[in-house]
Formats: C-alpha cells, structure tokens, sequence
C-alpha cells in the first residue's frame, strides 16, 4: 500500500516539474517573441522613409502668334480649325505628364489681350483662354523668365501671372521663386534669362531656397539661338550653381536640342529647345524631348537620381508645325538621343 502511494506522490511530483517547465519553455518563447517584436518596431521605427519622386521638363511653349505673322498655317489658325480644342495640342503626350510627379515648362510669351507690344522682330500673344492648354495636360509649373515674357510689356506680363493664377498654374522666374511641395517634399524652383553671372541675386534666391526647400531646380533661359552646344562660360556658370546647392540645371532660348553634362552626380540639361511652338510654322529642326528626372529621398535627402530622354518631335506632321508636339521611335529616335548624348 505504502509503495503504491509512493507511486503516486512521484508522478504527481513529476507531473508538477513536467508541467513547470512547459509553462517556463512558453514563458520564454512568449518574451523572446516580444522581444523581437520590439526590435523589428526600433529597426521600422529607425528606417529612413524613402520617396521617389519624377519630374518631366519641356521646353518652348509659345502658345499663339507673333505681332505681323500670316495667319494661314499659324497657331491662333490651328486653334481654330481644331474647334477651340485645348486638348488638341498635347494630346500626344499627355499621358507621360499625368503619369510623372510634376511637369515643368518655359512659357515663352504672355497670354493676354493686350494689342500693344515691343517694337522687336517676334513679339508674341497668346490668348488667355490657352492656359487651359496646360491645366488639360497636366503642365503644373512654368518658367516666365525668358526674352518673350515682357513683349506685350508689364500689362502683358501681369495679365499672364493673372491667368495662371486662376487656373491655379505654379510659376516662378527673376526675383520670384517657387515651391511645391509633392509627397511630403518641397521642391524649390528659380528662373532666370540671360545670366551674365552668378551674381547677387542669384546667390540669394539659391541660399533661400536651401533653407526651405528639399530639391532646388534652376530653369535657366541662355545661350545662342539655333547653336547645337553651350558656351563654355555657361558651363562654367552652371557647375558655379551646382556648387551653391542646385540639384539640377535645365536650360532654353537656342530653340534646338544641346547636350547633357553631369557635374558631381548633378545634371546640366542645357537646351531642351522648342515644344509647343507657335513661333514657326515649318522650322528646319522639329527635334525635341521630354527630359525626365527622378530623385529617391530618404529622410528628405536626396540619395539616388537617375534620368531618362523621351525623343519627340515638336509636330506630328513632318511636312510642317502642327504645334502637336509626338513621341517617336526608330531613325527619329536615335537622332534625338544623339544630338542630346553629346556636347559639341
């Protein structure tokens, strides 16, 4: 009976430790499973966050005719023949501008009704109503430094600020910067015409920019008209801002395509030449592209960037302007990307 009983009291006593150590084996896992919990939360919580954004550049976009220009073949013509459709004239390329960040332009003459204008060989006017050019094709942004701005004088320029105002278009040029913030990050943009130098403004629209903004983009109008590769002082001035803090140089006034140039990991693009261009009925040289820039951030730091050339042309018809700037592929293609892969 005795030895029975101690039979019992033992496995009891068994069952007990048995019973103990699974209860402290689940103890364990259950904290070493908090533990990395935790520790995968700190790892998260540590992880920079990282953001892509692309933004497209375009050049010339000179929406309407000059003072003394024919009518027949003009733009304010195609317009009309087009039933007053603003959605014609980007309809090709739309969908690169809705599927990007940001897309940025050189408005290059103002969009106003003021019939006065400079005494100059090609002084432009557009019609205020083709700021719905831009809002229709997803053009968020433009630059209004250029020689074009100022043809139908101050009225024309604030009549054209006016317009994009209410169309809720960004612009920026001279004295007036730009930020938009996308995503969390803040993009500034300076526009300036015709630099001589990096002079004082300059320098305080870069150094006010950098205390704000995450990404500076400058939109430079420069250089000589139809020259296939910048001067050598605009490459100097372009490295001068780069080394101020700009993260990208885009250029235009030549009216043709010029090189590319990279500058400690920072590009020049340094003529993008004429997009939508109402100024030229049948130019010799109908080449242009859509530079795409795309910046990865992490914790607002600019870590990666890499860009990208979408060869077009300013017209769908190569037989003259229809101011419906195309995408194109082959031959096309490949002398677009020569012209932009090399400088002179």
């Amino acid at each position: 009976m005795l030895n029975k009983l101690f039979k019992i009291v033992l496995s009891l006593i068994m069952c007990s430790m048995l019973f103990a150590c699974h209860n402290n084996n689940d103890a364990k896992k259950e904290t070493n499973t908090q533990q990395n919990e935790n520790k995968k939360k700190q790892e998260e919580i540590k992880k920079p966050e990282k953001i892509t954004l692309t933004l497209s550049f375009v050049g010339d976009l000179t929406f309407g005719n000059y003072a003394g220009q024919g009518y027949s073949g003009s733009f304010d013509q195609e317009y009309k023949k087009q039933g007053n459709n603003v959605n014609y004239f980007m309809k090709n390329v739309k969908s690169v501008f809705e599927s990007d960040d940001l897309t940025v332009g050189n408005l290059e003459g103002p969009l106003t009704d003021e019939k006065s204008h400079a005494d100059k060989t090609f002084a432009f006017k557009g019609k205020k109503e083709y700021a719905g050019i831009l809002t229709n094709s997803s053009i968020e942004i433009v630059t209004l430094a250029n020689n074009h701005s100022r043809d139908r004088f101050e009225k024309g320029f604030n009549d054209t600020k006016k317009v994009l105002d209410t169309n809720k278009i960004g612009y920026f040029g001279y004295e007036q910067s730009y930020i938009r913030e996308v995503k969390g990050i803040k993009i500034g943009f300076i526009g300036l015409s015709f630099p001589q130098e990096y002079g004082s403004m300059t320098k305080r629209l870069v150094a006010d920019l950098k205390k704000e903004a995450d990404i500076i983009v400058l939109y430079v109008h420069w250089g000589i008209e139809r020259d296939k590769a910048p001067m050598a002082s605009q490459r100097k001035l372009a490295k001068q801002w780069i080394d101020a803090g700009v993260d990208l140089v885009i250029g235009s006034h030549p009216h043709v395509l010029q090189g590319i140039e990279t500058y400690k990991g920072k590009k020049i693009v340094y003529s993008l030449g004429n997009f939508c261009f109402g100024g030229n009925k049948n130019p010799s040289d109908k080449d242009t592209m859509i530079y795409q820039h795309t910046f990865t951030l992490e914790d607002k730091k600019i870590v990666k960037e890499t860009n990208k050339v979408i060869p077009c042309m300013i017209t769908s018809q190569k037989s003259r302007n229809n101011f419906q700037p195309t995408i194109v592929e082959g031959k096309d293609a490949s002398r677009v990307l020569k012209k932009v892969n090399e400088i002179k």
